[in-house]
Formats: structure tokens, C-alpha cells, sequence
């Protein structure tokens, strides 16, 4: 299985000449002050009355939290914990406010119905500010083939006032490993000959990594261009022993949106990345929740994955560019 290890953040230096005077910038500098910390806010999402399996709704959390100059972690958390449901609900952040509505803006990650804390995140290359100042709202559906269906509804951004408070404390030179998800033919409807991808680890704090998965879905060797196209949300684990010998779930990944033209989505672990990286694990991706004998995509990674070596640090301490 091949890995691939990477310097996250890369370095940026800028030496401008101003008034006759040369600015230099340190080599550790990545676009962030280190000596601030990294901010956050979160808005409520109210349950919202439906006609679905979960009618009286579900409320939720959601909290943009800065990573860098131009990227933001969004994490979503229902209050309940995961609704015991067998779909995965979509996410998506949508312009206007929540009594104007508007079109779908951003895609968030699913959160798995079946297990895994009703937690998911998501990545989005926008700036903390750009999405603090957003003029959405957020929408949390009953499934992929239920959209009509909504369980949580709240505003974000110039829509709401968010509670703010302090963000990640991200480590120096945070680095990133990438493990190789090979096509996995299988008796479903969806991918009867399986689907391609890849899963990152990249360390964020000491204790905490984002894992991040995607699919090759027109298997060009290139991501984020197109969508599985079914009206289902695919989801994804990190299982015990490689995939040969085959164990059980012990991380829940988020799912990824079928509808998803980036087919991408990731989760935030309270593991380090040391703890990932050297784990004795193999990762399924599911054609869905309610069929999850239908494996799309397999592959080992830590201890079970060859190949590669350890990369360097990318990057002050404060985010920068490339999660």
C-alpha cells in the first residue's frame, strides 16, 4: 500500500522593501502570528419539525475554527449524541438568512446516523473572517434521499451572534501522511466495481488529529471534481488489524455527501498524530449506512502500511496553508 508523507504547511516569506527599510519574516513564519491564539465561534442549530424518521427534529452545535490564513475547520455536533438512525445526514451551508433561504453555498460533512458521537467536520478553504462574516445559514437533513426533510436549522455569520472563544493551539510544524484506498468490487448498486481514494492524517494539535478521506470517483488520479452522483452519503471507519485480517470499527469517520462534487469529507480525532500514524488499522469506506456489507474502497494505514517516510514540519505554530 503506498503512503505518502508531507510537510503540511509550507513555509511563506515575504521580504518587502518599505521606505527604504527591509522586513524580513522568520523561516517558521506560516502567515499566522504563533504568539496568538487561533480563534473560534459557534451557533446553535435549532431542531426543526419534519415529516421524517426524526420528526421532531434534532438541534445541533455548529463551530468555525481557524486553521490558517485561508482555511477554517466547520464542525458539527448534535446535541444527542448520533440518532441511531441507518442514513447519514447531509450538511450544507446556504446563503441568505434561514427565513429568506437560499441556494446550497458550501458542503459540509454528513454526520453517521449509526455511531461515531454525531460529530462531523469539514475543511473549507475560506478564511475564519470570510465565514464569520458569511451571509448563511446552515441546514442539517433527515438523508441524502431525503433533503425535503430538515432535522436542525440555524444562521451563521452576519446572520447570528456566535459564541466566541479560544481555538486550536496548533502545534510547530505540523505534518501530514496520506494512505492509498484502493477500488473494492462488491455486490451493491452504487460502485459494483468500487471506488478509488485516499485518507490523510494531519496533525493539528498534540492531541488531535483531522483525517480526511476522498474519493476518485472518475478514477483520473484527480480530486475534488466529481460527485458519486447516488442519493446516498457513503460512510467511512478506521477498523482494528489490516484489511487481510479484517476487525472491527474503532473510529468513525464522517461520510461523504453522494451529491458532493468534491466527494471529500473529514473528522477531527481526539488521537495524535503519532497514535494514527503507528496505529494497527485498515480503513472501509460503505456503499451506505443501511449497507455497509458493500465496501467501495479499502485500505491499510499505520503499521499496516509500507512504504514512505516521516516528513518534516511545514510551518509556524498558528495554521497556514494546506489542510
Amino acid at each position: 500500500m503506498d503512503v505518502f508523507r508531507t510537510s503540511t504547511l509550507p513555509i511563506l516569506c515575504l521580504l518587502p522593501l518599505a521606505l527604504g527599510v527591509l522586513a524580513g519574516c522568520d523561516s517558521s513564519d506560516s502567515g499566522m502570528n504563533a504568539d496568538q491564539p487561533l480563534r473560534q465561534v459557534s451557533y446553535d442549530l435549532s431542531a426543526q419539525s419534519n415529516d421524517g424518521a426524526l420528526s421532531d427534529g434534532v438541534s445541533a452545535t455548529a463551530t468555525f475554527r481557524e486553521l490558517g490564513p485561508n482555511q477554517t475547520l466547520v464542525t458539527l455536533e448534535l446535541d444527542g449524541g448520533a440518532t441511531n438512525t441507518d442514513v447519514s445526514h447531509p450538511a450544507h451551508i446556504h446563503n441568505n438568512s434561514a427565513s429568506e433561504g437560499g441556494n446550497i453555498a458550501i458542503y459540509l460533512s454528513p454526520i453517521d446516523g449509526t455511531g461515531g458521537g454525531g460529530t462531523s467536520a469539514r475543511v473549507v478553504d475560506r478564511s475564519f473572517d470570510q465565514l464569520a462574516d458569511f451571509d448563511g445559514y446552515i441546514n442539517i437533513h433527515q438523508s441524502a434521499a431525503n433533503l425535503g426533510n430538515v432535522v436542525a436549522q440555524g444562521n451563521i455569520g452576519a446572520n447570528a451572534d456566535g459564541q466566541t472563544s479560544e481555538g486550536f493551539n496548533v502545534v510547530d510544524n505540523p505534518q501530514s501522511t496520506t494512505y492509498s484506498l484502493s477500488a473494492s468490487s462488491n455486490d451493491g448498486s452504487v460502485a459494483p466495481d468500487g471506488i478509488p481514494g485516499q485518507v490523510t492524517f494531519n496533525e493539528v494539535t498534540n492531541g488531535m488529529t483531522i483525517v480526511t478521506w476522498k474519493l476518485d470517483v472518475d478514477g483520473d488520479e484527480q480530486y475534488e471534481d466529481d460527485a458519486t452522483g447516488a442519493s446516498v452519503s457513503h460512510p467511512a471507519h478506521i477498523h482494528n488489524n489490516s484489511a487481510s485480517e479484517g476487525g472491527n470499527i474503532a473510529i468513525y469517520l464522517s461520510p461523504v455527501d453522494g451529491t458532493d462534487p468534491a466527494a471529500r469529507s473529514s473528522k477531527l480525532v481526539d488521537r495524535s498524530y503519532d497514535n494514527l500514524t503507528s496505529f494497527d488499522g485498515y480503513v472501509n469506506v460503505h456503499q451506505s449506512a443501511a449497507k455497509l456489507g458493500n465496501v467501495v474502497a479499502q485500505g491499510d494505514i499505520g503499521a499496516n502500511a509500507s512504504g514512505g517516510d516521516d516528513g518534516g514540519g511545514g510551518g509556524g505554530g498558528g495554521g497556514g496553508g494546506g489542510y
